[in-house]
Formats: C-alpha cells, sequence, structure tokens
C-alpha cells in the first residue's frame, strides 16, 4: 500500500475499502471514527475546541518500525502514524479534546481501529489472492475515475499533476485501486456464506442504542438499519475466521 497515496490524496477507500469499519466492533455512534464522510471545519461548526496540533498529542517514539506482520507482510510504522495523524486531525475538527480523560481514552481507541483495518486489509488482500480473484483493466478505469470525483479532479491531466507534486506514480494508483476492486471482489463473493444468528443483531443494536446520547426519537428503528448491521456483523465474523487461519503477529 502506497504511503502517500493514502496520505497525500486522503481518499481512504483506496487504503481500507470496504474493510474501513471492519475488525473491532463499534458500538457507540459517537465514538465511531469514520473515514469516508466529509468533514466539516471547526469554524464552521462553531466548535468549543479549535483545531489541535495532533502530531504533538500523538506519542510515537515508543511506536517501532513495523508496527504488525500480517502473513509476513509488514505494517511499517510510517503508514500506520500517518494515517493515525489523519483521522485523529478529523476527530479534533470535529470538537474532540484529546487532552481530555474522554479524548485521551478516544485516542486509545481509535489507535486501536486503525491497527485493526490494516490488519484486516491485509488479510483480505491476502485471501483474495489466494482464490485468484483478479481485477480488469476496466474495473481499474472505473476506479480511477471514480477517484477523480472523489478528489474534485475534471481530468486525468489535473489528476497526474497532483500525484506529481506528491511524488506519486500513475502505476502506484492503479495499483492501490486494483487492489481496492479486488478486496471488494472477495468480501462480495465470501461474506454471504457468513451466517449472523438474529441474536447477535440484536444484541449490536441494544447496544448502539445504549450509547446514542442524542435525542432518541431520531434513533433508526431496528428494522431500518438491519442490513447494515448483519454486513456489519458479517465483515467482523468472517475476519476472525481469516485471523484464525493466520499469522498475526502485533508489536504495539
Amino acid at each position: 500500500m502506497n504511503k502517500k497515496l493514502a496520505t497525500g490524496l486522503g481518499i481512504c477507500t483506496l487504503a481500507f475499502g470496504l474493510v474501513a469499519c471492519g475488525g473491532e466492533e463499534t458500538t457507540s455512534e459517537e465514538q465511531e471514527p469514520t473515514q469516508e464522510e466529509t468533514t466539516p471545519t471547526a469554524e464552521a461548526e462553531g466548535l468549543e475546541h479549535p483545531e489541535q496540533e495532533t502530531a504533538s498529542i500523538l506519542d510515537t517514539e515508543e511506536i517501532p518500525e513495523v508496527v504488525a506482520t500480517v502473513n509476513g507482510q509488514d505494517i511499517e510504522k510510517e503508514l500506520f502514524v500517518s494515517t493515525l495523524e489523519q483521522q485523529a486531525m478529523q476527530a479534533s475538527m470535529q470538537g474532540i479534546d484529546f487532552e481530555s480523560e474522554e479524548g485521551a481514552l478516544y485516542l486509545e481507541d481509535l489507535r486501536n481501529q486503525v491497527l485493526d483495518q490494516f490488519i484486516s486489509t491485509e488479510l483480505i488482500t491476502t485471501a483474495a489472492h489466494n482464490e485468484g480473484i483478479e481485477a480488469t483493466d476496466e474495473e481499474i478505469d472505473h476506479g480511477l475515475t471514480d477517484l477523480m470525483a472523489q478528489s474534485g479532479l475534471e481530468s486525468e491531466e489535473q489528476l497526474q499533476e497532483l500525484l506529481d507534486s506528491q511524488g506519486i506514480s500513475m502505476d502506484e494508483v492503479r495499483d492501490d485501486i486494483a487492489t481496492n476492486v479486488i478486496n471488494t471482489k472477495y468480501l462480495e463473493q465470501n461474506l454471504a456464506n457468513t451466517d449472523v444468528s438474529e441474536e447477535e443483531i440484536q444484541a449490536f443494536y441494544d447496544e448502539a442504542v445504549a450509547g446514542f446520547s442524542e435525542d432518541q426519537s431520531e434513533v433508526p428503528s431496528l428494522e431500518e438499519v438491519r442490513s447494515e448491521i448483519e454486513y456489519q456483523l458479517q465483515m467482523d465474523n468472517h475476519i476472525e475466521t481469516l485471523k484464525e487461519n493466520s499469522d498475526v503477529q502485533i508489536y504495539i
């Protein structure tokens, strides 16, 4: 995975594909850090806490150069830290005060989630390649078009200029898109075979509702979110199965 692409363009779908929410379960609507939603500026929201220097808040000196290995593939500190900083910055802009006790707990949660996202992605990538899943040129071209739309770019020339400024090649971009396509195909083919019980769905919903501190009248009914919950649980269960059959070493 290309570090500059994941952080320079700020497009996390390339880094994580559909596993942005995979791995460890997150049940509180307030606590779940998202990757794909557009984050408003602190000024626009009138938030109490200004944007913080997240680099000074994050303690990265003790993090080893390799934070984890998945089936022999290293997850490097540089990519882990840059992604964590990006997510912490988004949380800061949403008003999270990392100097508070609650903010410190949030940051620890975020750190664990980012690491788990990388591990989940590598597990799925390995499994997809083991099944011989591939991405066609047409699918990669379509992903490139989506990437330009997400970045507000109108042509490949504009994208190339942006990539040149970041020191990223078009081949690196296409490789990351191909990985995302392959992972998506794998999930579509395999998650349907992962069973989720009604008890699991109800428990997930109940815990999420219990952690919802805003107006309870705005909480969606179980039927409104059933498909999303089922998909999340299928994802979690399938990734746990992959972990059981993989060599995962964590060093932080």
